[in-house]
């Protein structure tokens, strides 16, 4: 049956251009307020500390982040994107925003075309053929403008999650292509682009991993009829989707595996634990889907008795029971529940100590929701409505109502992004129980010169959770400020000791001690930090103060360099290069760094005063 049958007067083409008009026009009114967000929590280090963004060539410096657990972190097309915005806009998040928006709309696009084609194949009710187009529609544009796609869309970093959601759609587009194509080569082109994808989305994020098992099971519920007649008709390309993990293994491998200490089965959270707050997790996740208020920015800690959490982990099983049962029957709602879960597993099953829950890991599983709940309104409409022509009606409004009453909530969920402050106070009047929330709105006010205010929310977020590194880091952040050097000191050790890879606190730390005279500890401190994040230039030329301090200069050049090599805009590191130059009777060398000081910074006096 074709795509249009039962949209009299509407031809394949006009409902392909008129979706994805409708579909980017309502992606445009919802987010047309989140250009006014500003850089928010992992922005900062991921973005506006990352020297490898400020180049675009040679394309092994942007397609190499930083190591450590920043965002882009093992995760080089993700940074690469980064940089671009970084070559067309500095600093300025317009761009940033300006990409986000276009990759979730190119998202919405992809969702759409999946599910019309799906809809109108052999593996589908003929029923549902005859309204492929108009199904598709109302569950691509109610994914398109939910709530709960704020902040993989506004908050800026979380493009990791909407571009690997991106490569994951099109992954399967390409599959679904592919084998409706009408000759070989149109064929083996789509099935090209499909790999093509996944090895993109792999080196975006890791969720990616589970493309080719979920392709797989389109395959065999829609397609091949069976898994093993999947497998049989197209053997090399399922190999070569499977071979994109080698590079995901790599670049995993170059996290140290864990993320830096943030996720792993050795991360010193129980995986029983952990286990058993995802039934919750996935409880909330279906409830926000559905009715999408209150939302937050962090859920803090599973709150539910023991009795009920396990009664909700028990419930999962079952669920993921129901599901595999109906996935070997090759149920298609079972494909639908079957992706969610796959989607979600790798941050579910693998645990982590920074959240439980977050709406960015319901960027895509959302789909599935959208589209049982589209499937079922029709069911309800098919039961309760004999006219065909008023079914369609009143499916129109109430599509138009839902997408509606979703994009305003979208635009007003928006405007906490155009503040940190604003976001963190809001985290904090939601969740006030999240040891997060309390120590970054402690975070916000200390960059806002409020030190007094902050201390109170940092000591909060210790109370609330003693074992949140952040905690401990932002109310150094606090006693640092005030010039409480000693209290500082021990909270940014607290801080690494709970998180052995926390470099930022390791080079806070270690800064400290370089400004107490104390070389050698900064030293071992400086150097545990470029252990773990190698390529953070403020610890290479912290490392430089202390190995001057210690009398070793050509030790602190040597650091210094390395400083200078990863960021060249350093006009303090340049400085006491020509510092140490000058102890080593290279007069002209000294210079020449002074002169570098003073170009880039005209006001540093220190500078200009050994120039002269």
């Amino acid at each position: 049956m074709s795509h249009d049958a039962g949209l009299p007067g509407w031809s394949r083409r006009a409902w392909t251009w008129a979706g994805g008009l409708l579909i980017a026009a309502g992606a445009i009114a919802a987010y047309a307020d989140s250009f006014r967000g500003a850089f928010q929590f992992d922005d900062m280090p991921a973005l506006l500390d990352n020297a490898t963004l400020r180049q675009l060539w040679p394309l092994w410096v942007p397609l190499s982040p930083p190591t450590g657990a920043l965002t882009v972190s093992g995760r080089p097309v993700l940074n690469l994107s980064f940089a671009l915005n970084y070559a067309i806009s500095g600093y300025q998040p317009w761009s940033y925003h300006a990409l986000n928006l276009l990759i979730h709309l190119g998202a919405g696009l992809a969702l759409f075309g999946i599910i019309r084609r799906t809809l109108a194949g052999a593996g589908w009710p003929t029923r549902e053929a005859g309204r492929a187009d108009g199904l598709a529609l109302a569950a691509a544009l109610i994914w398109t403008v939910h709530p709960l796609q704020t902040e993989s869309v506004t908050y800026i970093v979380q493009r990791a999650e909407s571009l690997a959601g991106l490569f994951y759609l099109l992954t399967l587009y390409g599959f679904i292509r592919s084998v409706a194509s009408a000759t070989p080569l149109r064929a083996r082109a789509w099935a090209a682009a499909s790999v093509a994808a996944c090895l993109l989305g792999v080196a975006t994020k890791e969720i990616v991993v589970t493309a080719p098992v979920v392709v797989w099971l389109y395959d065999r519920t829609f397609v091949a009829g069976s898994a093993g007649g999947a497998w049989r008709a197209r053997r090399g390309y399922y190999l070569a989707l499977a071979a994109t993990w080698l590079p995901l293994l790599a670049l995993v491998a170059g996290t140290g595996w864990d993320r830096g200490s943030t996720s792993g089965f050795h991360v010193g959270v129980s995986w029983l634990g952990y286990w058993v707050t995802q039934g919750e997790a996935v409880a909330r996740y279906i409830g926000l889907s559905l009715w999408p208020h209150p939302l937050a920015f962090d859920y803090g800690p599973s709150l539910l008795p023991r009795g009920a959490a396990w009664s909700l982990f028990v419930l999962l099983l079952a669920a993921l029971a129901a599901t595999l049962a109906g996935c070997w029957r090759g149920r298609p709602w079972a494909f639908l529940a079957g992706a969610a879960f796959l989607v979600l597993a790798p941050t579910s099953v693998m645990p982590g100590v920074l959240q439980f829950m977050a709406e960015h890991r319901l960027y895509l599983p959302l789909a599935a929701v959208s589209v049982g709940a589209v499937w079922v309104g029709e069911r309800v409409l098919e039961s309760s409505v004999a006219s065909a022509s008023a079914r369609r009606r009143v499916s129109v409004l109430v599509v138009a109502l839902v997408v509606a009453a979703l994009g305003v909530g979208t635009a007003a969920r928006n405007l906490a992004y155009r503040d940190d402050l604003l976001l963190w106070m809001d985290t904090v009047a939601r969740r006030p129980e999240s040891a997060l929330a309390q120590a970054n709105a402690g975070g916000a006010l200390l960059a806002r010169g409020r030190n007094a205010e902050a201390i109170g929310y940092c000591l909060e977020a210790v109370r609330l959770d003693p074992m949140k590194p952040n905690a401990h880091h932002n109310l150094g952040l606090a006693y640092e400020n005030l010039g409480r050097q000693a209290e500082a000191l021990r909270e940014y050790a607290i801080a690494a000791w709970i998180n052995p890879k926390l470099f930022y606190a390791q080079f806070r730390e270690g800064r400290l001690l370089d400004r107490a005279g104390r070389f050698a500890e900064a030293e071992r401190v400086l150097r545990l930090a470029i252990a773990t994040a190698h390529d953070y230039a403020a610890a290479h030329a912290s490392l430089g103060v202390a190995l001057a301090g210690e009398g070793r200069a050509p030790a602190a050049v040597a650091a210094f360099e390395r400083a200078l090599q990863l960021d060249a805009n350093q006009p303090e590191v340049e400085y006491d290069l020509g510092i140490a130059r000058a102890g080593m009777s290279r007069a002209e060398e000294a210079l020449a760094h002074y002169g570098r000081a003073v170009r880039l910074e005209p006001a540093y006096a220190e500078a200009q005063l050994n120039l002269g």
